[in-house]
């Protein structure tokens, strides 16, 4: 299987899916029972790495080698103490080299000029060295939200909760201890200048298959360039009793030349979910603005 093309590969996945779990089990009210613990984790990277273009899956011995290199890259340059083993990096997903599937080259579409600014100024490595005011630095670092909407396998605390009522779905991620509770009732998306962190979700099942539309950004964070006018569609369904199949679409046109996809699958895990103790104990932050204030004094 891990020789078949990528094409194939979507082809033949979801036909699988349906075979192996045509009647899923339900809950009290009739929708699938997507209840329980659930984890996300992959060395994947999102985008093909340009040395492995054309080639979308990997053989098992191109993949051990692959994943030798890159959990070596993890943890290298980094003290005994300080070391990376909490990452948990795993393995890679079906073998695939990229969690994009959409274009079939594995990569992100091109940016847009606008898209292209949001990515150098509000992306990661640009927060890391910005250290003007607490603003300045990742939404993660400040204890605001993890990386949790859409979801990414390439994250640590990787690990979720989703509960299940007639009217809501509520998912719990250990990563920052984000909530979502996104409702089920078919009531409109918040409008007009009510903006959110997390944005507006809503929810409705088609088939089997738990679809989520998320708009309404603050447009102080981005994925990869994204704007706060990006609309993600999530569907999530079960492919057997211990794995979901989850995907993402992503479409913005202010900041993409086209919409993307990211699939991967979430397999059944073992609770609970822990509280992300992010801010207890942390001196980070107030040490990194006064270390910024010592280097402006210095400058002549």
């Amino acid at each position: 299987m891990r020789r078949m093309s990528l094409v194939g590969l979507l082809l033949v996945t979801p036909l699988a899916a349906a075979a192996q779990e045509s009647d899923p089990p339900r809950t009290p009210w009739g929708d699938p029972d997507l209840n329980g613990h659930w984890e996300y984790r992959s060395t994947t990277p999102l985008q093909r790495p340009e040395e492995l273009a054309g080639k979308a899956v990997l053989t098992p011995a191109e993949e051990a080698e692959y994943l030798t290199r890159r959990h070596a890259a993890i943890g290298r340059e980094r003290d005994l103490q300080l070391n990376a083993d909490w990452w948990q990096p795993g393995g890679l997903t079906d073998g695939r080299t990229s969690l994009i599937v959409d274009p079939p080259d594995g990569r992100l579409p091109q940016r847009t000029p606008a898209g292209a600014e949001r990515a150098r100024t509000l992306g990661i490595a640009s927060r890391l060295r910005s250290a003007d005011g607490p603003e300045d630095r990742e939404r993660y670092e400040r204890c605001i939200m993890g990386r949790t909407v859409p979801l990414l396998a390439v994250s640590p605390n990787r690990l979720a909760q989703i509960f299940q009522t007639p009217d809501y779905v509520a998912i719990l991620h250990e990563q920052n201890s984000d909530l979502r509770i996104i409702p089920l009732d078919g009531r409109p998306p918040l409008e007009g200048t009510i903006r959110q962190w997390q944005g507006s979700s809503r929810a409705r099942w088609e088939g089997d298959t738990l679809v989520v539309e998320t708009a309404g950004f603050n447009g102080a964070w981005t994925i990869q360039g994204s704007g706060p006018n990006a609309r993600y569609v999530e569907r999530i369904r079960l492919s057997d009793a211990d794995t979901l199949h989850y995907e993402f679409t992503a479409d913005d046109a202010e900041s993409f030349a086209g919409p993307w996809t990211v699939m991967f699958p979430i397999t059944r895990a073992i609770g609970p979910v822990f509280e992300n103790a992010c801010h207890e104990g942390n001196y980070s932050m107030p040490l990194i603005l006064r270390g910024a204030r010592a280097q402006e004094r210095e400058r002549p």
